[in-house]
């Protein structure tokens, strides 16, 4: 089962007692970073500080940047800004190597802010209990796509409460809290990409 672990204030992450590389970059906790339009890190998971290293107030590409022996990542100055202004339909999703291993990083406007998550891109195949529906899939991509609750199920022809109720029940089978986690989720679980 998935486990989620809070996005707190770089200050406030727990302290691992040595299993810090374990945990960073484990299946189980993708690294999450939110930054601000200016692409200023506003909040970070443990595993996020424990691989890049305390980051509020440093910038979302700097951090990423910084990642020893990463190939093919696609942060740069004022990437982050560059995403908002292209629209909350959009997002971001690239799959770098680092130390020699595969990894999925899904940048999401969300509001003012970029959700980023890094996670090894094992791309590993979803258990019974995280199978969904045609339909869910269906509004999955949508979501992915960056598609908002009214615009989504307009294109499906289902009423917004029926869009909630998939979007809940998605989240639920996924173990994820928000909307940024469960396209995050399904793309490491293969339903999109």
């Amino acid at each position: 089962m998935l486990r989620l672990l809070p996005i707190v204030p770089v200050e406030e992450a727990p302290d691992l007692d040595g299993d810090a590389e374990r945990y960073a970059m484990s299946n189980e906790v993708p690294a999450v970073v939110v930054a601000k339009r200016n692409g200023d890190v506003v909040a970070q998971n443990a595993p996020a500080r424990l691989l890049m290293g305390a980051g509020t107030g440093k910038s979302c590409w700097d951090m990423f940047g910084g990642l020893e022996n990463a190939v093919g990542l696609p942060c740069q100055r004022n990437c982050v800004g560059g995403l908002l202004n292209s629209g909350m339909e959009r997002s971001q999703h690239t799959r770098p190597t680092i130390a020699g291993q595969r990894h999925h990083l899904t940048c999401i406007p969300v509001d003012d802010v970029v959700v980023c998550t890094l996670g090894r891109g094992t791309g590993g195949r979803p258990e019974k209990w995280q199978s969904l529906t045609a339909r869910e899939r269906e509004v999955l991509q949508l979501l992915a796509e960056g598609e908002t609750t009214p615009g989504a199920a307009t294109l499906l022809g289902v009423s917004e409460s029926t869009l909630r109720t998939h979007v809940e029940k998605m989240r639920n089978k996924l173990g994820v809290s928000t909307r940024a986690a469960l396209v995050a989720e399904g793309f490491r679980l293969g339903y999109l990409g």
